[in-house]
């Protein structure tokens, strides 16, 4: 079995992301990290990879840094990492593609995001999940994370607010 890694987005990977952004789609529900998204609200559609792969690198510098989880050639999942946050939003959001979850990929694929973070200077890790998102939460504490408190975001949704110390 291929190690796993983080990648950051390329033209090379245009293939593999719209794979599982279509499995995505079709399976519906949240997207996270919301980087992924490909669709352009002022557009009413869905933008290209190329189009897509510039809001990733535009982000970079000044909001966020988007990472793949791969095996191989294969794009399991997603991570986000925000220098600055909200509390509510946190340094990062992740997501595994449907037909990858429940494999433990989130659990690793924020174990080797902390040292980027660290890296950034971010200490602690400010990580938050849904408060119904049990499986999110479990990644969280299998990475060190401790519970700090519950908030309300900006979509009226409750959230747990967790510490990761790097």
């Amino acid at each position: 079995m291929e190690e796993l890694r983080l990648v950051r987005p390329s033209l090379e990977h245009k293939k593999q992301y719209e794979e599982m952004m279509d499995e995505w789609e079709a399976f519906g529900g949240r997207l996270n990290p919301g980087a992924l998204r490909r669709y352009s609200y002022r557009e009413r559609k869905n933008v290209s990879f190329e189009k897509w792969l510039a809001w990733v690198e535009e982000d970079r510098d000044t909001v966020q840094d988007l990472y793949f989880l791969m095996q191989g050639d294969h794009i399991l999942g997603a991570i986000s990492i925000r220098c600055k946050c909200a509390e509510v939003d946190g340094h990062s959001g992740f997501g595994i593609r449907p037909s990858e979850r429940r494999k433990g990929y989130a659990v690793k694929m924020l174990s080797l995001a902390l040292p980027v973070m660290k890296k950034y200077g971010i200490n602690p890790v400010v990580i938050t999940c849904a408060k119904d998102n049990v499986g999110s939460a479990k990644t969280i504490r299998n990475n060190g994370g401790r519970f700090i408190r519950e908030a309300i975001d900006d979509d009226g949704e409750a959230v747990q607010i967790y510490h990761i110390d790097v």
